[in-house]
């Protein structure tokens, strides 16, 4: 890896100040999204709020096929080489934008032929023009990611959120429906994109034109970086689209309510998987595991809270965000909740394997659970419905987070898995025991992270003190945040 200018930020500053950046741009995008989902759910009601994730949920598994790896591969590329970024872009979004097109066709007209009322069709067109514009929007995004901008990426999710968020608000005002939900997503979109294109041009430039004749030769490039990443959100999606088939919409409602609730942390394994994956291209392979278990600690430390609240305080989050309408959506929430914590460690993997030029590995991973989890979703979706998906989803996800963890022990060395989650597990043990003795009402969330929180310093700094101190010495400091970011 190239060493960092002596008057610019290290590079654990670096990685540190992208993911501040990131996981802060990504609660203000997830605030918005949050009260434009609750605020869909109460408005439309369960049938009509099904049938947007159902339209979401298709057409975003659609849309992703279009790009089929490019943006992970736009990504390693630029950040090895930043030169190439506007070739790459311009190659890769016109040929995303074409394929996307066709695919969102086929899926309007599948649909359209299929048992569905015409208000689902009209809205799966709409959204999924939406999803397809947001798809096409991600190789904009890579290109940031490459630079090591992840200011910028924050920048533009932020725009399309809000923007989406503020229009439907003023939809509410006046009458809401669901055609103009499946419109405010789309507008929100273009609005992204637009933040986008702006953001490219100020680090990048101008680009050049397309090469069609180039185009086989990156869609052949990013096949093994494409077939895991489909294969990852078939594993996350399938479960609402297995539901609108072999169950009921208001079903859909159900478990899209607890989902969307258990994915609230999932921008935070985002956030370190994208300012990981520029320093974990450059770094030497014996600084790998190191980096793994860094990766690892953080996401954990951050993510296993989130899975403990939302399991150990289900009932009164969907009572206060849905209301009673959405009572049934409990049982799945507890059971999904976990998942929020297993995320972290199959992106952290998946980050790293893609960095390393190794996607296939966890391709087969993936391919595997999400076999199982078709074959589970097939026989327990029509007999138990949603609380069905989330028990498949609940297996499924641990499945994969603990086969992705023996895979970078074996492809990188030893990776302490004590070290990674000690400190997390106890701070869990620790909220629990709160949540089972008498409190009054309200202080029981409030002790519980507080507990969490005393009792992962004592256990880090007793057990691993030399990651403490890495992690104070990673901290950006006020010079940095005012530097440069190479």
């Amino acid at each position: 890896m190239s060493q960092p200018a002596a008057d610019g930020p290290t590079a654990p500053q670096r990685v540190a100040r992208n993911v501040i950046v990131r996981a802060g741009g990504e609660v203000i995008a997830k605030a918005a999204s949050f009260v434009f989902f609750v605020s869909l759910a109460r408005e439309v009601g369960t049938a009509d709020f099904g049938a947007f994730m159902f339209a979401l949920g298709l057409t975003g598994v659609l849309a992703l096929v279009a790009g089929f790896g490019t943006d992970a591969l736009v990504a390693r590329e630029v950040a090895d080489d930043t030169a190439a970024a506007g070739p790459l872009l311009a190659d890769v979004g016109s040929m995303k934008a074409l394929v996307a097109v066709c695919l969102l066709v086929v899926a309007v007209g599948v649909v359209g032929l299929g048992d569905f009322s015409h208000s689902t069709t009209v809205t799966v067109a709409i959204v999924g023009l939406g999803a397809t514009i947001e798809v096409i929007a991600k190789s904009w995004d890579a290109v940031l990611l490459g630079h090591e901008r992840l200011d910028l990426v924050s920048m533009t999710t932020i725009v399309q959120r809000m923007t989406t968020t503020l229009a439907w608000l003023a939809v509410v005002v006046v009458g809401p429906s669901l055609l103009a939900a499946s419109l405010c997503f789309l507008g929100g979109a273009l609005a992204g994109l637009a933040a986008d294109e702006w953001a490219v041009r100020r680090v990048v430039g101008r680009r050049p034109r397309p090469d069609p004749t180039r185009w086989w030769k990156l869609a052949k490039a990013g096949v093994p970086f494409g077939i895991a990443s489909v294969l990852f959100l078939l594993l996350l999606r399938l479960d609402v689209v297995l539901l609108s088939f072999l169950s009921g919409e208001s079903q859909v409602g159900y478990y899209a309510a607890a989902y969307r609730l258990a994915e609230s942390g999932q921008f935070i394994a985002w956030a370190i998987g994208a300012a990981t994956l520029p320093w974990l291209v450059r770094r030497a392979s014996d600084g790998v595991a190191r980096g793994c278990e860094i990766a690892l600690k953080a996401s954990n430390l951050v993510l296993a809270p989130i899975s403990a609240v939302l399991g150990l305080f289900a009932v009164p989050a969907v009572q206060l965000l849905y209301g009673d309408e959405f009572r049934p959506s409990v049982l799945p929430l507890q059971l999904i909740a976990a998942t929020a914590a297993c995320y972290g460690v199959q992106s952290v993997a998946a980050t790293v394997l893609v960095a390393r030029n190794q996607p296939w590995h966890f391709t087969r991973l993936v391919g595997l659970v999400a076999a199982g989890n078709v074959a589970a979703n097939l026989v327990l979706i029509p007999r138990y419905g949603a609380n069905g998906a989330a028990g498949v989803a609940l297996a499924s996800s641990a499945a994969l987070a603990i086969a992705s963890f023996l895979a970078l022990r074996r492809r990188f060395g030893h990776v302490g898995i004590w070290r990674c989650s000690s400190g997390a597990l106890a701070g869990i043990a620790a909220m629990a025991a709160v949540r089972a003795c008498p409190w009054p009402d309200g202080a029981e969330l409030v002790l519980g992270v507080v507990a969490y929180v005393a009792t992962v310093g004592v256990v880090e700094w007793v057990a691993f003190p030399d990651d403490v101190r890495f992690f104070r010495r990673s901290l950006p400091s006020a010079w940095i945040w005012r530097g440069s970011w190479r």
